[in-house]
């Protein structure tokens, strides 16, 4: 029960946007941790990559990785790059005519943002250079579990579900897929994700595609390899 209701209100909490805040020398990110916002006047300083914490400045001459971290040089994130999620601290803004949109708690994709025309007879493409820069992160709605999820715009699953369609006209947010419902014969299209550490939705890619991995967190259906820094 006690664990039912702190579900609720954490779910509650992200659809109302209370925002929860580390305390003064207390863990705010690591690896398989999450990212927590700091306190005001407190920023989260990393250590290693399991532990980082809620400090007034970076702590010197004590071996902090924080001490010795530079800027990255990319600051802004490309189409279809990553933008967001839990344990991401690589670029959040996007270029200009491009959206972050949630796809799970660990994962968030630049997309063409609404209003945008895409041609449908070619692949998308990211523009060579772009002085406009805006930010243009859009903030999910939080489904619960076993409730219906299609149709619902700029939503997501609550965190252990993912949508699934029991019918043409129905889909619900579930921790599988049901074995009597329609997405047991679904697969997953080129550019979507088919895999990644906590990640509930569809595995089985389209014909002539495989399930390339990105980082522990993200894999996608692509025809070959997406890039260099993709293990292919």
């Amino acid at each position: 029960m006690t664990s039912t209701l702190s579900t609720k209100l954490i779910l509650l909490a992200a659809i109302i946007g209370i925002a929860y805040s580390v305390g003064i020398y207390e863990q705010c990110a690591g690896e398989g941790y999450g990212t927590f916002p700091c306190a005001a006047g407190l920023g989260c300083f990393r250590r290693n990559k399991w532990y980082s914490s809620c400090q007034p400045s970076c702590p010197t001459n004590v071996g902090w990785e924080c001490e010795f971290a530079t800027v990255p040089a990319v600051t802004i994130a490309a189409g279809w790059d990553q933008c967001g999620g839990d344990g991401w601290f690589g670029p959040t803004v996007c270029e200009f005519g491009y959206a972050c949109y949630a796809r799970s708690v660990y994962y968030s994709q630049v997309r063409w943002a609404c209003g945008v025309y895409v041609p449908v007879t070619a692949a998308p493409t990211v523009p060579a250079v772009s002085t406009i820069v805006v930010p243009t992160t859009v903030r999910p709605v939080v489904i619960p579990s076993y409730s219906q999820c299609n149709g619902i715009a700029g939503a997501i699953c609550a965190a252990g579900t993912a949508c699934f369609r029991n019918t043409a006209l129905y889909s619900e947010c579930r921790p599988t897929c049901p074995p009597t419902w329609a997405c047991q014969t679904d697969v997953v299209v080129a550019g979507d994700q088919c895999g990644g550490e906590g990640y509930f939705g569809l595995t089985r890619c389209a014909q002539g595609l495989r399930c390339y991995a990105r980082s522990k967190w993200y894999s996608q259906c692509a025809a070959s390899c997406p890039g260099a820094d993709w293990a292919c």
